[in-house]
């Protein structure tokens, strides 16, 4: 769409949406633009696409804020788009043919507020022709746009001050936060509109059949074959509606949207088949229905919820209004399957000691949903009790991690929290299982690349601009650069086994560093992997991944080292003294390490065998100077800038990379003929003590990270035996415990580079190995085949086809309880807490068919309901 780019903002806005308005009316669809995938999402809520005309505004908006304030807003990402020379810094050049000569803050805010009004009216008129037309693509791609321009006033709003964007306005917007707040409920009201359009499709359409409800017909449906064509379409709808919502608008309202559909539509089916009163013939059809419904809707739940909490129904007088309804008209559906589903025989037994001995009148109150145990039941087998749990921390391990594993991979968006949280419960179980199963099939050592070469060491040289609206790299993936390689599964293993470790050595505890990394070594098939820590293999660049992701928690505090080194050399200073300088280098900048390293290093010390020198006969100086020999490395490839910001000439390169060279060398030497025994004890000596002050250290004999043939003399170590409690170890870095402990330690990952792209990887992973790793957790309805190909290693993630959607609820069929594939047992059932009063149980009792008037009986039938009928109404 070709627009006028000169002149003045409020002059170019209203030709833009002109344009925009005659495309709508010739094509009858919005023009739009895709966001780059790395912005998706977020605190902000930013969607997948927005349309033409509301990207051109904020790219006019970005012109007219960086006249008036001279400076970015940070919304384009300039600066990080800048580095590779796509995007000036200087200027904008968000269109070279746009240039704001002048401009001032108060400009700037008039300009926005006038152009954000006239925007407003258009995606008004947009949305009520979609709405006309239940045109759910126009309805969509004008959500997009307002929250796009909602998120940028936002950020704008963040840089004005009180005195240039004051609170009051006119009601046209006269402000930035006037024009925020209309945007807020304009984007609010759209997305009602949308969940209103896809109630209406629900109600109307989807769940409405003449044969199927016609509940007093004495034929059985289709010959008592199979259950209604009602639950069947409603399931397909959902999810297929699932997978657009998720594609299609902000994730957090996608969510909040589908929760809506849900609860509205299950309030019409729980009526239904609660209040009707089918025939004998139809009684059965009515059982399946409800058992379908029940299981459609515990594969659907996990889309709605934030955790396991809500996903079992624990603690439900703290979740949201929907989350507690969905509960209950599911367990009001599930008590019209048990009494209703029960034979009357075994309904006189239960009831013939009165309704006091019946379990079922009893207060559930803080157990999980009866209703999902009875939906999953490779999650709660009868003989773990899980149906007794009243916290989610009380359930078998397998369990626990299943339901908050089905949360994440159901959510619109990744949780990097509640990723990090299902890493790190119960002792590390997942980690430990993907950690043990990857180290088995990781390539040879002969496949590993260099250090240099490794994505997480080079961004650069694999991160790439896309083609979406707000790229700032953000969208790059490991997965991007393995695609191309020879051996994609093995190098994706690789990457894995690397993201895992870091994140486990970052943010784990002591034993989940032992029970993850230190025990897949010790049982690994790979029997050489200690080599990699002997001093022969300094030089070595081609490292295991455990071993290259410890080594990322050193880089970072390389730079100045590097840096103080070259100049020592460039002053005259000789390789001695430059060694002495790197170990007080390191010794002062330990306090920038994660304490993480060392806790590590002695761990890794306690499996090494005799056979194993490593550097300086310690295991944390190899560690220490293998990244420092790296980054030498590195160092001496790297162009120099000189002060002025211009590379320096040839020659100076030259030297620079000679020196550094040269020190690496020396490296690999540092501790021959004992001739820095003393700083390398000292430096062990600061670390060990450091960790002490911060009560990190578990065992002095251990702490010092040596090895059995060490020459450092014990007595060197001041201190003695003194064991203090491990701050990492306690309870209160249980990620079980509260919430905030895991999102406060992802924080720290996500500080980092490589913390954010481990924490994709790692998602990634789980997305497409979820049914193997539910298989390893025994919680699959499929069973783990030994001949299946590279199982727990797809690097492609498995779409489920329209046929199996349409024909099976999660991995089996529908109907089950019509072909057996469910047998309920009633008297569990009967004797587990529901909160259900005699007067409800009538209810659901007295619309049996037996309980009808005009109803043959035998005369045993007629003696049980009539005690039935007295117990109920005693």
């Amino acid at each position: 769409m070709e627009v006028m780019e000169e002149g003045n903002l409020m002059d170019r806005v209203p030709v833009l949406l002109q344009r925009d308005m005659q495309y709508y009316q010739e094509h009858q669809s919005v023009l739009q633009e895709t966001l780059c995938p790395g912005v998706v999402g977020g605190k902000l809520d930013f969607p997948r696409y927005a349309s033409f005309a509301a990207v051109k505004i904020v790219h006019w908006w970005e012109d007219e804020y960086y006249a008036a304030y001279k400076k970015n807003s940070g919304l384009l990402n300039l600066d990080e788009i800048g580095d590779d020379g796509d995007e000036g810094n200087n200027s904008l050049n968000l269109n070279a043919k746009v240039i704001v000569k002048s401009s001032d803050p108060e400009r700037f805010v008039g300009s926005v507020t006038k152009s954000a009004d006239k925007l407003l009216d258009h995606i008004h008129t947009l949305s009520q022709e979609a709405l006309d037309h239940a045109d759910l693509t126009v309805l969509t791609a004008t959500i997009g746009a307002s929250a796009l321009i909602k998120n940028a006033l936002w950020v704008y709003l963040q840089s004005v001050t009180k005195s240039i964007c004051p609170p009051k306005g006119d009601e046209n917007g006269g402000s930035l936060k006037l024009s925020y707040k209309q945007y807020s409920e304009m984007t609010e009201a759209l997305a009602e509109r949308l969940l209103d359009l896809h109630c209406r499709l629900l109600s109307l359409y989807i769940i409405q059949d003449a044969d199927c409800l016609n509940w007093e017909c004495n034929q059985p449906f289709f010959e008592s074959e199979r259950g209604s064509y009602t639950i069947q379409m409603w399931n397909v709808y959902l999810q297929g509606t699932k997978h657009n919502l998720w594609n299609s608008v902000p994730p957090n309202m996608a969510q909040r949207v589908y929760a809506g559909m849900l609860n509205e539509t299950l309030s019409l089916l729980t009526v239904r088949y609660t209040q009707t009163v089918p025939s004998q013939s139809r009684s059965q059809l009515l059982l399946v229905d409800v058992c379908n419904l029940l299981l459609c809707v515990s594969e659907i739940l996990p889309s709605i919820c934030e955790n396991g909490e809500q996903y079992v129904g624990l603690n439900l007088n703290s979740q949201s209004k929907i989350i507690r309804d969905v509960h209950a008209k599911c367990q009001e559906l599930f008590c019209c399957l048990l009494l209703r589903g029960i034979s009357l025989g075994n309904l006189y037994k239960i009831m013939r000691k009165g309704p006091s001995s019946v379990n079922m009148f009893n207060s559930g109150h803080g157990l999980p949903s009866p209703w999902i145990t009875f939906s999953l039941p490779k999650l709660f087998p009868p003989n773990q009790n899980g149906q007794w749990a009243t916290k989610c921390s009380d359930f078998a391990s397998n369990t626990a991690i299943a339901l908050e594993l089905k949360v994440l991979l159901n959510s619109p968006q990744a949780n990097w929290a509640h990723l990090l949280k299902i890493l790190l419960m119960r002792d590390s179980l997942v980690s430990s299982i993907i950690h043990h199963h990857l180290m088995r099939n990781i390539p040879t050592s002969d496949c590993f690349y260099p250090s240099l070469d490794q994505p997480f060491m080079n961004q650069k040289k694999f991160s790439s601009k896309c083609e979406g609206f707000l790229c700032g790299k953000e969208c790059n993936k490991i997965a991007d650069w393995i695609s191309g390689e020879i051996d994609p599964v093995g190098q994706t293993n690789y990457q894995v086994v690397l993201a895992l470790t870091y994140i486990i050595v970052l943010t784990g505890k002591s034993s989940d560093i032992s029970n993850t990394i230190v025990s897949s070594l010790d049982k690994s098939q790979i029997k050489d992997w200690q080599f990699a820590l002997d001093r022969r293999q300094v030089w070595n660049q081609k490292r295991p991944p455990w071993l290259e992701a410890i080594l990322h928690l050193i880089y970072p505090v390389l730079d100045p080292v590097i840096h103080m080194l070259i100049v020592a050399v460039q002053t005259g200073a000789t390789m001695y003294q430059a060694m002495s300088l790197a170990i007080s280098c390191l010794t002062e900048m330990w306090d920038c390490i994660p304490d993480s390293l060392y806790t590590v290093s002695v761990a890794l010390a306690d499996v090494i065998s005799t056979e194993i020198r490593p550097l300086g006969e310690s295991v944390l100086i190899q560690i220490l100077f293998s990244a420092l020999y790296t980054k030498l490395l590195e160092a001496s490839k790297t162009e120099t800038i000189d002060s002025d910001g211009v590379p320096s000439s040839p020659q100076v390169q030259e030297q620079k990379s000679s020196i550094c060279n040269v020190l690496a060398e020396a490296i690999c030497s540092i501790d021959e003929d004992n001739k820095h025994t003393e700083s390398i004890t000292a430096l062990i000596n600061y670390a060990r003590e450091s960790q002490r002050s911060r009560g990190d250290l578990d065992d002095v004999a251990e702490g010092a990270g040596l090895s059995f043939v060490s020459t450092v003399k014990m007595d060197d170590l001041h201190g003695g035996h003194q064991s203090t409690p491990s701050t990492r170890s306690g309870e209160e870095y249980n990620v079980e415990n509260a919430d905030y402990i895991s999102e406060m330690l992802v924080s720290d990952i996500l500080t980092s580079s490589i913390g954010k792209q481990s924490l994709k990887l790692l998602y990634n992973y789980l997305r497409k190995n979820s049914e193997w790793l539910f298989q390893k957790l025994n919680v699959s309805d499929i069973e783990l085949s030994e001949f299946k190909l590279l199982p727990g290693q797809n690097i492609t993630e498995e779409e489920d086809n329209l046929l199996n959607l349409m024909f099976h609820i999660g991995h089996q069929p529908f109907d089950q309880l019509l072909t057996g594939g469910i047998k309920i047992d009633y008297n569990h059932w009967f004797q587990t807490p529901m909160s259900i009063t005699t007067e409800r149980a009538w209810l659901q009792i007295s619309q049996r068919y037996e309980f009808q008037e005009n109803v043959k009986l035998s005369v045993q039938e007629t003696v049980m309901v009539a005690f039935i009928t007295s117990q109920c109404k005693s």
